[in-house]
């Protein structure tokens, strides 16, 4: 395996620390993980705790940078991620998923390496129609992902680490540009009915003003309410993508995912069907 860089060390040995309820040790630049493992025998950890650690500073990913800023960031993350200890080497876990995901949450794979995926919503007319149906009055929360990222990484020959990563990106910026939208649509009405308020302004200044102000309070007061709208609807999804991932993570811990039922047999059954 390769080495881990001293900016994972720290993390790994503390994560390791928190499992284990000791402390952790100097790490150096560079050192591997036999080595690693070798360092926390010296200081009192468990080995279990230590290789569960690393698997989990391995399944992080870096993912390309997106666009940022002030309004964005207010909105929240651009990444919802789950994950979680469970039993199952890295390709049975992912073999489940892979068989599970296009029949129940109609998601297409557009890569896979022995211990990571990426999926994407399904976008043609098919999975358009399943997704706004809807199943047993459940939502499909992972509609609106740019795309979802799972890794499992061994931590020994029976345990790895799972994880979720869900991209909204997209969803986030959506929120944005529609209230751009909404603030560039009232100024535009606010210039148009300027036009007779100048020449009104002529006559009655007064008049005119008081107008003005009112229509600039008007337009700013939509807009305020579009952004609070939108913002409460953008966190209410990212609400339902962390447990839709949460359920993910308790049905693969459980091994339900290889017997549940695909969406189309659960509509065959009727809506009361498990």
């Amino acid at each position: 395996m390769s080495d881990l860089p001293r900016t994972a060390l720290e993390r790994v040995l503390a994560r390791a620390s928190e499992l284990q309820n000791t402390s952790t040790t100097e790490p150096g630049e560079s050192i591997s993980e036999a080595r690693l493992v070798e360092i926390a025998k010296e200081v009192g950890l468990d080995v279990q705790h230590v290789r569960q650690a690393i698997a989990e500073e391995r399944a992080q990913i870096s993912l390309t940078p997106e666009e940022a800023g002030g309004a964005l960031s207010s909105l929240g993350p651009s990444v919802v991620s789950a994950q979680r200890t469970m039993q199952g080497t890295p390709e049975q876990l992912l073999r489940n998923l892979e068989a599970f995901l296009p029949r129940n949450e109609f998601m297409v794979a557009v890569r896979r390496t022995p211990e990571r995926m990426v999926w994407e919503p399904r976008r043609d007319p098919l999975g358009n129609f399943f997704r706004s149906l809807g199943s047993g009055g459940r939502r499909f929360d992972l509609v609106r992902l740019d795309q979802l990222v799972i890794s499992a990484t061994k931590i020994d020959e029976t345990r790895s680490v799972l994880r979720f990563d869900a991209v909204v990106h997209g969803a986030r910026k959506s929120v944005r540009n529609a209230t751009l939208g909404t603030a560039a649509g009232m100024l535009l009405i606010m210039f148009v009915a300027a036009i007779p308020l100048v020449f009104l302004s002529l006559a009655v200044p007064q008049v005119a003003v008081v107008a003005l102000a009112l229509m600039a309070t008007i337009s700013a007061g939509v807009t305020w309410f579009s952004w609070r709208a939108l913002s409460k609807q953008f966190r209410g999804m990212v609400g339902r993508v962390q447990q839709r991932l949460e359920y993910l993570l308790d049905e693969t811990q459980q091994g339900r995912l290889e017997a549940a039922p695909s969406l189309l047999d659960r509509m065959l059954k009727g809506p009361g069907s498990p």
